[in-house]
């Protein structure tokens, strides 16, 4: 029994942790796109953010990326860089 509650509440938290990632490279994607020398980048952001959606189809990762999205419009574009360089 403690182990089937360990795993749905490890999966809750993998969801979480993939939304957020998720919405914050989606939102990048869009702010980059108009920063010279990021189009590319970009492109490999708003990429990456689909296959992390690809992999993570379910109801719960929905509503974690709509709230998480939200707060990735807060991400100054300095950050949104080092994400798109580090990628």
């Amino acid at each position: 029994m403690m182990a089937g509650v360990s795993f749905n509440t490890s999966a809750g938290l993998d969801e979480k942790i993939a939304a957020s990632f998720a919405a914050k490279y989606e939102v990048c994607a869009v702010k980059l796109k108009v920063t010279p020398g990021y189009k590319l980048k970009a492109l490999g952001l708003k990429i990456k953010a689909d296959e992390i959606g690809r992999d993570k189809v379910s109801a719960d990762y929905v509503k974690a990326f709509v709230k998480e999205k939200k707060k990735a419009w807060t991400l100054p574009l300095r950050k949104c860089q080092k994400f798109a360089d580090r990628l």
